[in-house]
């Protein structure tokens, strides 16, 4: 990614969803394990990390993954509408309503 000469991003090289504790909680989610990450327009699956560095209700997914990084061989990209703005036809999103789910082994 762009960003990958910052000393955080090297630091913090983490290809997995970060869920708070509450929400993994609520979920059945696990350290480590399989998940299944889903919008209205698509489907991510990839690996969980606990974490208070979100706030519940929020979960993320690092900008800059590719296809590898995930067990489906979607990014977060599969999960964002995909409207463009009319000032010279940008991105508009900043965030995606998602729905977390845990995966059992088999499934994974």
């Amino acid at each position: 990614s762009q960003l990958d000469e910052l000393p955080w991003f090297r630091e913090h090289d983490d290809r997995s969803l970060w869920v708070n504790p509450a929400d993994a909680g609520a979920r059945a989610l696990r350290d480590g394990a399989p998940a299944r990450v889903t919008s209205d327009r698509g489907e991510v699956r990839c690996v969980c990390r606990i974490t208070a560095a979100v706030r519940p209700g929020v979960v993320s997914l690092p900008k800059g993954l590719w296809a590898r990084h995930t067990r489906n061989g979607a990014t977060s990209n599969a999960l964002i509408p995909a409207d463009v703005s009319d000032l010279a036809r940008g991105a508009v999103y900043n965030d995606a309503r998602v729905q977390v789910a845990a995966v059992e082994a088999a499934q994974a």
